[in-house]
């Protein structure tokens, strides 16, 4: 039992020590700007049907009234370009029915949310891939 209670007091310190040093570095990834904006970084890795296999990165920006606002900017490197053609998309939360092209849906690569409105960017690399900038509202 001593043995046990000397163990629980250097474990629970050296403990307390580790959060201390891992806690800084998540401290840098949600800013405050001077507006009231909360901007936070994110990434994303994940095959989809259309254009293959997404990797990118973005921002989330969060600011409360007045003129609140959800946006996701973000880059993707997207594989197969044949399959979402370059070009510039509207995005809207229903495409119409008579469309062939120019609009799209957009769920959020930071927590799923479906996008009410925005653009996507989307450019041939030439090499089979391409990148895709998107600007989306929740």
């Amino acid at each position: 039992m001593k043995n046990l209670l000397m163990h629980a007091r250097i474990t629970v310190p050296l403990l307390a020590v580790a959060a201390l040093l891992v806690a800084p570095a998540y401290a840098g990834v949600d800013s405050k700007s001077a507006n009231g904006a909360i901007t936070t970084h994110f990434t994303a890795e994940y095959f989809n049907g259309q254009g293959g296999f997404f990797t990118g990165a973005g921002e989330r920006i969060v600011k409360t009234g007045p003129k609140a606002f959800t946006k996701d900017s973000e880059t993707l490197l997207i594989s197969d370009i044949s399959t979402w053609p370059a070009g510039t998309y509207v995005i809207v939360v229903d495409i119409p029915e008579d469309s062939e092209t120019g609009f799209a849906t957009w769920f959020s690569d930071f927590d799923g949310s479906v996008a009410v409105s925005g653009t996507i960017v989307v450019t041939d690399n030439g090499d089979g891939t391409g990148t895709m900038k998107v600007e989306a509202y929740y």
